[in-house]
């Protein structure tokens, strides 16, 4: 998996791919998983792991057009 460019401009860093399968990337030192595991819709996580919310979509990765 490689890095994230958000809508923001800035960068959500691949860390791992968790128990899952799902990436997880670190977004301001916060962990945050993709729960599409493509990285198109990123979600807060629990302590457990689980997808908690939705990031605000300032902090979604930008689509690129097919």
């Amino acid at each position: 998996m490689k890095d994230l460019t958000l809508n923001n401009g800035e960068t959500a860093k691949f860390c791992y791919i968790d128990g899952w399968r799902r990436p997880v990337y670190d977004v301001h030192g916060v962990k945050v998983c993709c729960v599409n595991l493509d990285g198109t819709f990123l979600h807060t996580m629990t302590d457990d792991g689980e997808p908690l919310s939705p990031l605000k979509q300032e902090f979604q990765p930008i689509q690129e057009a097919e």
